[in-house]
């Protein structure tokens, strides 16, 4: 082998190692260099925004407890759970404080309300066996009748407070909010009623002005020349939230005595 091949030979080893050396060695380096560049830059920017949000973390703490307290008062001023009895009681305290005569109630069953879609009906109370399983009593004598009765008489639908029904049933319905763990029930019910000007007005305050979470959906009244009164028809919602951690509040029943002991009203 001449000399001028010995270093064609040399000159070849030298470009394959470099070769070598670049595509071996360099390449993978750079590569890796703009890897740990980009990833860097990513967490100095990931750095900043956990300093900034650092730097306000007691303000963030003391907006959430606020806006927690915020909605423990909503949640306070619903009710925990609604029966037949609570309206049938109200529909009284109306009647007594309002001047309004009240010829006829309906309470309805608990519905669900899907709070996504308030205009859809997430579902009714599974208690309910059919729509007869409301509550129709005439105001004359709604002191003296049985709340939890329905208007044929059977009560065997009557709910206890914690939300089960009589017969071993459950009236939640569908499952709760999966954000707030509570399922919000309406209980609707219809007045027909006979009132002056003024008890009107004073209807409709007391309705509005309830402590509780109650609205008037719809409200039909005329007037009647005979009596110079005002008759008409109100529909009343109530609202409860389900599963809130405070007991059933059960409304005040007054004593109504039953029987005599003159059956035929004899003087004797």
């Amino acid at each position: 082998m001449s000399t001028r091949d010995k270093k064609l030979l040399i000159i070849l080893a030298g470009v394959a190692i470099l070769a070598l050396t670049y595509f071996l060695i360099f390449m993978p380096q750079s590569n890796k260099r703009d890897s740990l560049k980009s990833e860097n830059m990513n967490l100095k920017s990931q750095y900043n925004q956990l300093s900034a949000l650092a730097a306000k973390a007691d303000d963030y703490t003391k907006k959430t407890k606020d806006m927690s307290d915020a909605m423990q008062q909503v949640y306070d001023n619903f009710p925990s759970y609604l029966q037949i009895e609570n309206g049938i009681m109200d529909a009284v305290a109306i009647e007594k404080s309002t001047n309004t005569n009240i010829t006829e109630l309906t309470v309805g069953s608990p519905t669900a309300i899907d709070v996504n879609n308030p205009t859809g009906e997430a579902g009714t109370d599974s208690s309910s066996g059919s729509s007869s399983d409301s509550s129709t009593t005439d105001s004359s004598n709604a002191d003296s009748s049985q709340s939890s009765q329905t208007a044929d008489g059977n009560s065997s639908q009557s709910q206890t407070g914690d939300g089960s029904a009589a017969d071993g049933s459950t009236s939640t319905g569908s499952a709760k909010s999966t954000v707030t763990g509570y399922q919000l029930y309406d209980v609707s019910t219809v007045m027909a009623f006979k009132t002056e000007y003024h008890g009107l007005k004073a209807m409709l305050g007391e309705v509005i002005g309830s402590s509780q979470k109650k609205t008037i959906s719809t409200l039909n009244v005329s007037f009647d020349d005979s009596t110079g009164k005002l008759t008409g028809e109100m529909l009343v919602d109530s609202y409860f939230l389900y599963g809130l951690d405070k007991p059933y509040e059960a409304p005040y029943i007054p004593a109504v005595p039953h029987g005599t002991n003159n059956l035929f009203g004899t003087t004797n």
